[in-house]
């Protein structure tokens, strides 16, 4: 009667293999969902920092990362200079982006960029961006500049705020000025969403003056949830409206173990997901609402699902 057990065999095992096999698409399926990200519903722009540049000298990397920004609908790229990477990096990655429809910003800064004695720094910036520009094709150049400068970090920031706070906007307004010798360059810098509350001596709000100056600005407005990301930006996209300048709201994805609400190191990709989603919806009526910026490239990549 081995025909009998053959039949009873497949009875009782080919279920099973069935049940198997459909977990394991399951499973797939997921996975492969929570890799690609769909685009904003409001139709609105996605970005991420690029800090390490290391990862752009090698056909691998650059290619993981286009692969990766595909995947996740991002469309600009804040791109770190570092003078000692190889031009023709920055050329094939900035060319590959392009072909893809993704732009590509310089960016660099730290706190004691915006002191008067390292106004240099700026300079130097701008002048390496600008020459490296006009030595390479359409297709391979920046498309602007970010300024990430953070000067609330410096001893001076808790002594003397407000001096400092004049200090900062002089510092981005030398930078728009001169970058704006060069009109097809757009400027832009990375602020934190409380300089609303931070006063210059005319009464007006620093973040109200560098948003009338700069072309756009992009807010580090790090929180885990959506509807508390939306309250913290109501004044800066009210400003952005009046002005009529661009205005990100960012998301950060890094450890930061003092303060985990700010990031969504925790949560992972797709609860990250469902709250951009939301942040979209609740701001998407402001004009200056430009889209989400993801810091950074690194930690978005190394979420869990």
């Amino acid at each position: 009667m081995a025909w009998a057990k053959n039949i009873y065999w497949n009875y009782r095992i080919w279920p099973k293999i069935v049940i198997v096999t459909l977990v394991l698409l399951s499973v797939a399926f997921i996975t492969a969902w929570a890799a690609l990200a769909a685009p904003l519903p409001s139709g609105k722009q996605k970005a991420t920092w690029l800090w390490d540049t290391s990862l752009i000298t090698t056909i691998t990397g650059r290619n993981q990362i286009i692969q990766f920004v595909k995947n996740q609908q991002i469309s600009r790229i804040y791109l770190q200079v570092n003078p000692d990477v190889p031009k023709n990096a920055y050329r094939s990655m900035i060319k590959t982006a392009a072909e893809n429809g993704i732009e590509v910003y310089a960016l660099d800064g730290a706190p004691y960029w915006v002191l008067p004695e390292n106004r240099g720094r700026i300079t130097s910036l701008i002048g390496w961006v600008k020459t490296y520009n006009a030595s390479v094709a359409k297709n391979e150049r920046f498309s602007g500049i970010q300024l990430d400068v953070e000067p609330y970090l410096l001893a001076e920031w808790s002594t003397d705020q407000s001096g400092m706070a004049k200090i900062w906007l002089d510092a981005l307004t030398y930078f728009h000025d001169e970058m704006k010798k060069t009109p097809a360059l757009s400027t832009s810098a990375a602020l934190p969403f409380w300089l609303d509350s931070v006063l210059l001596s005319s009464g007006v709000a620093l973040g109200e003056a560098l948003i009338a100056k700069l072309d756009e600005v992009a807010l580090m407005s790090y929180r885990d949830r959506g509807d508390a990301v939306a309250d913290l930006v109501k004044e800066e996209l009210a400003w952005g409206d009046k002005y009529g300048k661009k205005v990100w709201l960012s998301l950060e994805t890094n450890a930061v173990p003092d303060t985990p609400y700010i990031t969504f190191y925790e949560e992972g990709k797709v609860e990250m997901d469902l709250q951009i989603s939301r942040i979209d919806e609740l701001v998407k009526a402001h004009p200056s609402y430009a889209g989400i910026a993801v810091h950074d490239y690194t930690g978005w990549r190394s979420l869990k699902n």
